[in-house]
């Protein structure tokens, strides 16, 4: 079974038991996304919820002016991960990884993490990719080194809002060593925005 990197699974728990109590944000409906911005939240990605099917039909019901396909993405030098991808306005906005787990009382399958590359994508807050790290307001406590495909990057999240992670190149960093704050000021930039299901189906489970 493939698993998500040991760093992201940290950060996902760490918020999820952070979660201050009666603080959980309301999801709005789920309407499908016609244009415009496309935001990460605690809830999920536009119309994307935590028991979306892993369907390219389903993702295209959802997307219906996206041009929705379906791919193969390597993740590590020895695995793969079927993904479904989300092109629209001549943009790929989202990558959406296949899950590891099924609806409840059936056999279709979830969606795994989102990943949000390109377009007019924001994170919970209006983060932009491209944007620094600087400007993004993390610190180093917020950080963590990332791993697989997102090795030589630094993977960011907020207190209490770890099921949305940050993804920051830093280029000409190749080093064990954790980059230093004033490294990240001055090269670090949001690469990808990572929304991630699995602590809110736990947590409604």
């Amino acid at each position: 079974m493939i698993r998500l990197p040991t760093v992201l699974v940290a950060l996902f728990l760490l918020a999820a038991c952070g979660r201050a109590p009666g603080r959980e944000d309301m999801a709005p409906l789920a309407r499908p996304y016609q244009g415009g911005v496309l935001a990460a939240a605690a809830w999920g990605v536009g119309p994307i919820r935590p028991y979306t099917f892993f369907e390219r039909p389903r993702i295209q019901e959802i997307f219906p002016k996206a041009q929705v396909k379906t791919d193969v993405v390597r993740i590590a030098d020895d695995e793969t991960r079927d993904v479904i991808t989300v092109t629209q306005d001549g943009a790929q906005m989202l990558e959406i990884v296949d899950g590891t787990t099924y609806a409840p009382g059936g056999d279709d399958p979830l969606i795994g993490t989102v990943r949000l590359v390109g377009g007019a994508v924001r994170g919970a807050h209006g983060e932009t990719l491209g944007m620094s790290w600087k400007a993004a307001g993390f610190d180093l406590s917020q950080c963590e080194m990332g791993a697989e495909r997102d090795h030589n990057a630094v993977v960011c999240a907020r207190p209490h809002e770890g099921t949305v992670t940050y993804i920051f190149a830093v280029p000409g960093w190749n080093s064990m060593e954790f980059p230093t704050a004033s490294i990240l000021r001055a090269k670090g930039y949001l690469r990808t925005i990572v929304w991630n299901p699995a602590s809110l189906r736990r947590h409604h489970g």
